[in-house]
């Protein structure tokens, strides 16, 4: 089943580019970490603080092999650390197409201030954590990206015409 897979660093714009394009195509959008929060009845903060990074990458891996076996076309947003998890690379390409929404140091550094839901930001130098994780995260994003989009640089309409077209044109080229 071909889904749809919006990947990208916290602050990015998953979810909101997820439920528009769901909403747009006709699809169900799900979120995995909405997906994780839900089963744990607990906040992503909370499942780190409890049981650590690993039991919380674990339970990605677990629901987007879920989502694999899923024959109901959807969009599909991924936590910012799931593509980065190397048990998930095999997964990721199963999955479907996958869209990467690439965000600046600046663009993403101002829709992170006040933050406070993703625990790898936490504690001082919030700039440098951001700058060491973009440079880790950025080239593992569009290794297995099919579509790369770039945001914060034009408004949210023209974003979406953009990545539908794109989507458009890869569908008919694969």
């Amino acid at each position: 089943m071909n889904h749809i897979v919006i990947t990208g660093f916290m602050g990015s714009g998953k979810t909101r580019v997820g439920k528009r394009l769901s909403q747009d195509l006709g699809l169900p959008f799900i979120d995995v970490d909405r997906v994780i929060m839900k089963k744990m009845d607990l906040t992503a903060k909370e499942i780190f603080e409890r049981f650590g990074e690993p039991f919380y990458r674990a339970l990605e891996t677990m629901t987007i092999k879920t989502l694999i076996e899923d024959k109901e076309r959807k969009v599909i947003s991924l936590g910012a650390g799931l593509p980065i998890q190397e048990q998930n690379e095999k997964y990721l390409k199963q999955l479907g197409t996958i869209i990467y929404l690439k965000g600046s140091l600046e663009t993403l550094k101002k829709r992170l201030e006040g933050s406070s839901s993703d625990p790898l930001l936490e504690g001082d130098n919030r700039e440098e954590k951001i700058k060491k994780l973009l440079k880790q995260r950025d080239p593992i994003y569009a290794k297995f990206a099919d579509i790369e989009v770039v945001t914060g640089v034009k408004p949210f309409e023209g974003l979406i015409a953009e990545i539908e077209e794109k989507l458009e044109a890869y569908s008919k080229n694969s």
